[in-house]
Formats: structure tokens, C-alpha cells, sequence
């Protein structure tokens, strides 16, 4: 029994370690699979992986953004139609500068791939991460308190 009290506690510690391990920001799958199967011919693939990325950015904002804008702010406790634009309003505010800082982060993030074949990768791959990110920060903004 003191031997499973203690295995229990290792076992959330070392799910939580592996969990908290973030890996390299400047690789990912998609472009590695460019990588596969263009070799470094791979500006085309890299781009369209890069415009899918983008669309289902917007795509999630512009739904995000529609969903705010179409909400029932009645439900809000002492709420108006000023607090509901202000939602919208705060959203595009922090798009905007989320994609400035996503774009210095990158360059900061690929600074050691300058200067070589892979700084087109790197980059892409550091925006789809950031992308991916993104998406799943605009998805938990939810508009019912329940």
C-alpha cells in the first residue's frame, strides 16, 4: 500500500514533466513531410502549407468574431450592446497585435537557422506552431458563463 501512495504522486509528476515539455517551435510534421517528399524543392509545398495554416486562422477568428457579434448579450449579467462590442473590439485589437508579435517571436525563434536552406522551413513551421496555438486560445473564449 506506501509503495502504490507513492507511485501514484511519480505517475501525475512524470505525466506532468513530459506534458510540460515543449519541443523545437521551428520544426513541425507538415513541413517535415514537405521536406520528404520535395527535398529542399520545396517552396511550393512549404507555401501552401503555410496559406492552409493562415485560412484556418482566419477562419477561427472570423467565426469567433461572428459568434461574438451575433451573441445574446442579455445573457451577460448587467450587460449591453457597448460590453458586446467591446468584446468584438478587444478581439481584433489583440489579433492584430498577436500576429505582430507571432511574426518577432518567429524571427527571434529562427535566428540560428539564418544563413541556411532551412530558415524557409523554420519559419513556416514556427507560424503553423504559432497558428495552432492561436486557434485553441480563440476557441476558449466562450460566450456563455455556464
Amino acid at each position: 500500500m506506501n509503495k502504490l501512495l507513492i507511485f501514484i504522486p511519480l505517475l501525475f509528476i512524470s505525466y506532468g514533466l513530459s506534458a510540460a515539455s515543449t519541443g523545437n517551435i521551428t520544426t513541425s510534421k507538415i513541413v517535415d513531410q514537405c521536406f520528404d517528399k520535395y527535398g529542399e524543392n520545396n517552396v511550393e509545398c512549404l507555401e501552401e502549407m503555410s496559406d492552409k495554416s493562415e485560412h484556418q486562422l482566419k477562419k477561427s477568428y472570423q467565426k469567433k468574431l461572428k459568434e461574438i457579434n451575433s451573441f445574446d448579450y442579455t445573457k451577460w449579467w448587467m450587460a449591453d450592446e457597448n460590453r458586446r462590442s467591446g468584446m468584438a473590439d478587444a478581439l481584433k485589437k489583440s489579433q492584430v497585435q498577436w500576429l505582430k508579435y507571432r511574426s518577432d517571436y518567429c524571427n527571434a525563434a529562427t535566428t540560428a537557422a539564418q544563413g541556411t536552406h532551412y530558415l524557409g522551413a523554420a519559419f513556416t513551421s514556427c507560424e503553423i506552431n504559432m497558428n495552432k496555438r492561436r486557434i485553441a486560445e480563440i476557441e476558449m473564449i466562450k460566450l456563455d458563463t455556464e
